[in-house]
């Protein structure tokens, strides 16, 4: 029962770090082909850049490894 849980917990973490990967790969791809009349960079703050560091750690782990206990 516990393990099970514990399963479905890490499944929603992997679900949400890959989102988390998609959404910041859907903006760095959206300020990188926007007309370059704003200039405007895809900036990210320390929160987001530990918290994308993180979700890419974890996907490569997870494929690497699997998710398993």
């Amino acid at each position: 029962m516990l393990i099970a849980i514990i399963n479905k917990i890490l499944l929603v973490a992997f679900i949400t770090a890959i989102v988390n990967m998609f959404w910041h790969l859907f903006y760095a791809i959206q300020a990188w082909t926007k007309n370059s009349e704003q200039n405007t960079k895809y900036i990210l703050n320390s929160k987001s850049l530990i918290l994308l560091g993180l979700s890419i750690a974890y996907v490569l782990a997870s494929i690497i490894t699997g998710i398993n206990l």
